[in-house]
């Protein structure tokens, strides 16, 4: 009969753990959900950074020249003062706890809000190197890495502004 009892304490336990690990993903959840609103200009701000993001990248493979233009020339909700963000900031998206699988299947990418898409594992950042390289952002492993400015594979842009002095839209 002890062993019994033991077995049933073990379990009763082992529920609680599971019940408190549980509410615990559902209140972390629910604050990354929080921490980021969604604006009806296409656009995602970040309530913890006060940066604005675009809601997606570009979507297409380009080089960090390309990237560069993109995000300057970028004008959702009628802004003109986008940029490509700094690798810094891109490591504010990263998260393991919203993977999805990325344009060509073969990647993860993992962002901590499902609210920014993300169509391939890694991101132009702003920053240069020697040797005509800059620095990529990996949403695969919450990496940077450095590429030839003149390569694209697997690489996009994901326009960022600040919001000082922004007013709700």
């Amino acid at each position: 009969m002890q062993k019994k009892q033991k077995r049933s304490v073990w379990i009763v336990l082992l529920i609680g753990c599971c019940l408190i690990l549980s509410s615990i993903q559902i209140e972390s959840a629910r604050a990354q959900e929080e921490r980021f609103e969604v604006m009806q200009n296409g656009t995602v701000k970040d309530q913890k950074t006060g940066l604005i993001w675009a809601a997606q990248d570009n979507g297409a493979n380009l080089t960090w020249s390309e990237a560069l233009a993109y995000c300057k020339n970028y004008s959702a909700g009628g802004h003109n003062d986008w940029r490509m963000p700094s690798p810094e900031e891109l490591a504010t998206l990263y998260g393991d706890s919203k993977e999805t699988k990325s344009e060509e299947d073969k990647f993860t990418v993992d962002l901590i809000t499902e609210f920014i898409r993300v169509t391939a594992p890694w991101v132009w950042t702003s920053r240069r190197s020697p040797n005509n390289k800059a620095l990529i952002y990996g949403f695969n492993y919450g990496t940077t890495r450095r590429f030839y400015r003149g390569s694209g594979m697997n690489r996009r842009a994901l326009p960022v502004r600040s919001a000082v002095n922004e007013k709700q839209q």
